[in-house]
């Protein structure tokens, strides 16, 4: 009996081997498997199958696992119902055969029908999931959304990463998984056979049979079968203690196991490699922050931008995005690292795409001339255009350079930016006005998106009043000052404005400071926009009023506006740093350009303000009456500095 008992304990210890090396090649798509944190999963498990109901065990085996793994419970989750699956087809076999071999009874005929149809539904199911699988997407957002944001992400990472799960079988090595399994079989089918040789002698005389029928029937053993009226309730005390030790000794050793020394258990981990050392990992998603996780699961469920996702995808397997720094374009941007770097990956696919590859086009032609960032690598293929940047923790946008350092710094770098600019763009490209293409730049910029504005039904009750009233201050309408938007006056006054190639996007956040200058210089742009119709420089000014007597950033990080009939009110904020810093660049503009230029600055911001509502009237709705609110404001200045002949003097805002 002792013979056969040991040898049992070692061929089921056998089998939890190959178990745990068929489980870890799941895992090993998205992550390194941790064998001693699987090892003692799976004792807990096979602890709690055996005293608890309904294979309970496997669920703490999941969440005991994905605590500890990079992917979460959810991926654990469906690595092990995984690892279960392929066990019904394996167990349904067993009955078969034995029911054909005439062995059992009807004990195993019942078992074998029940494990036939059982296996016949899970192919059905398979499938109608791939069948239905739009529909069951839209039902599991459904289900999910009936819980709070953290339990509706888990939910949504759990679905998704059983549907990945099983799509990405096809990365494993299935002669790998066949061996593997096929062994794990062996090893099993030796245990209950010596098991079976040893119950005799302890007085109860089973054969293969009826072992297997003990652990997999339809009433399976667990702590209930030793109990009287269990299956081996009647059983000789000798017969309950060797079954117990049986199902307990494998465990404690898989538990001692992982207390070995590092150096036994690191040799072990060497000799049963399934991949080498320096393997890379798909990830299950690339985006580190929840929120980012829970917008892009909520669009894969609920079937929205269907190509987009599967171009997402495709493009970051291989990366984890640790921020999303996405601004108001329809391309994304975003901090990311991979095995080597950190970097930042900026996208856009179709049309938005084509966009994206000019702006990649202008860096590479204009990065002999001008402080760039510098590009590591780009793709322009499959309706989808990307390209990565260096990252420089010492490198910051303007924005918050200007409020974490004295102004002067910030006006010294904005005059060297616009120096630059002027020598070596602005003035090397200079070519004559077309007045055909300001004629075009009226209508497209100007005209369209003022009647854009007023097709708007979100904004016809707005726009309808003589007067807003924004924050308590009152402003004349868009309407009341439709001179400034007169086709004749704004050809005249931009036909004088000098023509060339420009940044088009001159944003405060679109150029960037070293905070320790060295031998790169102080300063480099990003994010050029391409494809202006009228390329003067004094667009590029007018980007830099945007942000500083517009307060365009400021605007970005409020989250919130209430409209009241004709009232807007908003958390307007305005740093003192960008009332100095908008003084000094007008007093730069006005003595490059003249008060004539300058008034066609101010023109060409009002219009830039303009461009932008039709964005935000599509992209955020909700925020859209606030910058409507910009809008105006910026209007009204205009149309009072006009009247009052302020572009002879400096130029100041009324409204600080």
């Amino acid at each position: 009996m002792t013979f056969y008992l040991v040898l049992s304990l070692f061929l089921v210890l056998v089998g939890h081997a190959f178990r745990l090396l068929r489980w870890e090649q799941f895992i090993r798509i998205y992550e390194r498997p941790l064998r001693g944190q699987m090892l003692r999963g799976m004792a807990g498990g096979y602890a709690l199958n055996f005293v608890l109901p309904f294979h309970l065990g496997d669920v703490f085996r999941a969440v005991f696992t994905g605590r500890r793994m990079k992917s979460g419970i959810g991926f654990a989750l469906a690595t092990v119902i995984m690892d279960r699956f392929l066990d019904v087809w394996f167990v349904a076999l067993g009955f078969g055969t034995f029911w054909a071999l005439g062995q059992g009874g009807a004990a195993v005929l019942g078992a074998a029908q029940y494990y036939l149809v059982f296996s016949l539904v899970l192919a059905l199911g398979l499938v109608l999931v791939v069948a239905l699988r739009d529909l069951l997407k839209k039902g599991c957002l459904a289900f999910c959304g009936l819980f709070n944001d953290t339990l509706k992400l888990d939910g949504m990472m759990f679905f998704w990463s059983l549907i990945n799960t099983f799509k990405d079988l096809g990365r494993i090595k299935i002669g790998r998984l066949v061996v593997n399994t096929v062994l794990m079989w062996a090893a099993y089918l030796g245990s209950y056979t010596a098991l079976a040789a040893a119950l005799p002698a302890a007085g109860q005389p089973m054969a293969l049979v009826d072992v297997f029928d003990l652990l997999f029937g339809r009433n399976a053993a667990d702590l209930s079968a030793l109990l009287p009226g269990g299956a081996m309730g009647a059983a000789a005390p000798a017969a309950s203690i060797l079954l117990l030790c049986w199902f307990a000794l494998p465990l404690l050793a898989m538990w001692l196991v992982t207390l070995l020394p590092e150096n036994v258990r690191g040799a072990v981990n060497q000799a049963t490699q399934a991949a080498p050392a320096g393997e890379s990992y798909l990830n299950l998603l690339p985006q580190a922050d929840p929120q980012d996780r829970a917008a892009f699961l909520s669009q894969y469920f609920g079937l929205q931008n269907k190509e987009w996702v599967k171009g997402f995808l495709k493009m970051n397997q291989g990366i984890t995005i640790l921020q999303d720094y996405s601004a108001g374009s329809n391309a994304t941007t975003m901090l990311c690292m991979d095995a080597e770097k950190t970097f930042y990956r900026k996208y856009a696919f179709g049309a938005d795409g084509d966009k994206l590859a000019e702006q990649l086009a202008w860096l590479r032609t204009q990065q002999d001339r001008l402080p760039l960032c510098d590009i590591l690598q780009s793709s322009t293929e499959d309706g989808c255009c990307w390209y990565d940047m260096v990252y420089d923790p010492q490198a910051v946008g303007l924005f918050r350079y200007l409020h974490s350092n004295p102004v002067e710094k910030s006006t010294a770098i904005l005059r060297e930016v616009l120096d630059t600019l002027e020598e070596k763009l602005y003035r090397p490209t200079a070519r004559p006005a077309d007045m055909e293409k300001i004629e075009q730049y009226i209508d497209k910029k100007v005209d369209a998106n003022l009647q854009k504005l007023r097709d708007a039904r979100s904004l016809r009750e707005l726009m309808a009043a003589d007067t807003i009233w924004v924050n308590g201050v009152e402003y004349k309408n868009l309407h009341q000052l439709a001179w400034l938007f007169d086709r004749e006056r704004l050809k005249t006054l931009f036909a004088a404005d000098p023509v060339g190639t420009i940044h088009g996007d001159l944003t405060i956040e679109n150029i960037i400071c070293r905070l320790n200058p060295g031998a790169n210089g102080g300063w480099y742009l990003i994010d050029p926009n391409t494809g202006n119709l009228h390329e003067s420089p004094c667009l590029d000014y007018g980007k830099l009023l945007q942000s500083l007597h517009g307060g365009y950033e400021f605007m970005m990080m409020t989250p919130r506006c209430t409209v009241q009939e004709n009232h807007i009110d908003f958390q307007l904020t305005r740093s003192a740093a960008y009332d100095t810093l908008f003084e000094a660049v007008c007093d730069d503009l006005r003595a490059r350009c003249g008060a004539a230029g300058l008034h066609s600055i101010l023109a060409h911001e009002l219009i830039h303000w303009l461009r932008l509502m039709p964005y935000k009237l599509n992209k955020d709705k909700k925020r859209a009456p606030m910058f409507y609110a910009g809008l105006v404001m910026v209007a009204n200045d205009l149309n009072t500095w006009e009247n009052e002949g302020k572009f002879d003097e400096k130029a100041r805002t009324d409204r600080r």
